[in-house]
């Protein structure tokens, strides 16, 4: 594995769920909630893919922020959370905190839960030379052929997105160097370690399954 990427996943925690926290030389938080003692305080940039309460909490974001800290939302988000710095539609491009990121679209395929009306994204992060695309709460959907990463944050639980099967399919247009599944580890919500694990077995590049820092 390169050096690079090597580094950059030994500073991905995936706090649970898809709430994920990633320590370059900037830190970024993505879709953070029910942050756990001792984590927060610190996000140069926090992120959020849309509206749902397991993604988009106010509360948790105003504890991941740093002083001087930053924040891009979905225009989705806007009713909800009024007071971010910085709004975006899929297919925009942001530069912010020092960082270049491009909201990518994210929405289901053959579910209702994430329809592509509703303007959710995901992110692609170019951090310390590496890019680093989490998705979503979305399917594989055509437009990901166009997208390039080095790293992949992907939802694999089912039911309102991706199963492990339906993720290789991301990966097979993605081709990254590595992918991490997210959308698990929360008793709350759907998706477990099985779900992962399965993605794991089927998956044509290397799987980093992170274990949730709130258990």
């Amino acid at each position: 594995m390169d050096e690079k990427i090597k580094n950059m996943l030994d500073h991905i925690q995936l706090i649970g769920h898809s709430s994920v926290r990633i320590a370059g030389s900037k830190i970024i938080y993505i879709d953070p909630w029910k942050l756990p003692a001792g984590i927060g305080g610190d996000g140069d940039l926090v992120l959020v893919t849309h509206n749902h309460y397991d993604h988009l909490s106010p509360s948790d974001i105003k504890r991941a922020l740093a002083k001087g800290g930053k924040t891009l939302v979905a225009e989705c988000c806007r009713e909800k959370f009024p007071t971010a710095d910085h709004y975006t539609l899929p297919y925009m491009k942001h530069r912010i905190a020092g960082l270049d990121v491009y909201a990518t679209a994210a929405y289901n395929i053959d579910k209702q839960f994430h329809t592509r009306e509703m303007g959710f994204v995901g992110y692609i992060i170019e951090l310390d030379g590496l890019k680093i695309y989490q998705t979503g709460d979305c399917d594989a959907f055509p437009h990901m052929r166009d997208f390039e990463c080095d790293i992949v944050l992907l939802p694999v639980s089912g039911m309102y997105v991706m199963n492990p099967s339906q993720a290789v399919d991301a990966i097979n247009m993605l081709k990254p160097k590595v992918a991490i599944p997210i959308h698990w580890g929360d008793p709350d919500v759907v998706g477990t370690r099985k779900d992962a694990e399965a993605f794991q077995k089927l998956a044509p590049c290397e799987v980093v399954i992170k274990d949730p820092v709130r258990q």
